[in-house]
């Protein structure tokens, strides 16, 4: 327990959060424009992402959303669509949810 605690704390997860915000407004940008493929800039939010599964995992327990797998298998193979994009923002989102939640009940075990 204390690893999971350890690894979902703000301070390790938040530069996760921070490099998707940036990527995030930039692969917007480049749908809204529709001038580019935004396929690169997504296979960097896709490493982030699953930087992010590895830093929320320990030996006990893997915080992950639901249908993470087959979700994350979607967007790899679709990275220049809208609806790709679009699922990589709910897979971080809920990730975000899960995070706090998970820390919230940690917090209240102590």
């Amino acid at each position: 327990m204390k690893t999971l605690q350890r690894s979902i704390e703000k301070e390790r997860i938040s530069p996760f959060f921070e490099a998707w915000a940036k990527l995030d407004e930039d692969i917007r940008v480049l749908h809204v424009n529709k001038n580019s493929s935004p396929a690169a800039l997504m296979n960097e939010g896709i490493i982030v992402y699953k930087s992010l599964l590895e830093q929320c995992s320990s030996d006990e327990e893997k915080i992950e959303p639901l249908n993470n797998n087959e979700r994350l298998v979607f967007v790899e193979s679709n990275c220049s669509t809208f609806a790709a994009y679009r699922q990589l923002q709910e897979l971080f989102n809920e990730m975000y949810k899960k995070v706090a939640s998970k820390r919230a009940i940690l917090n209240r075990l102590k």
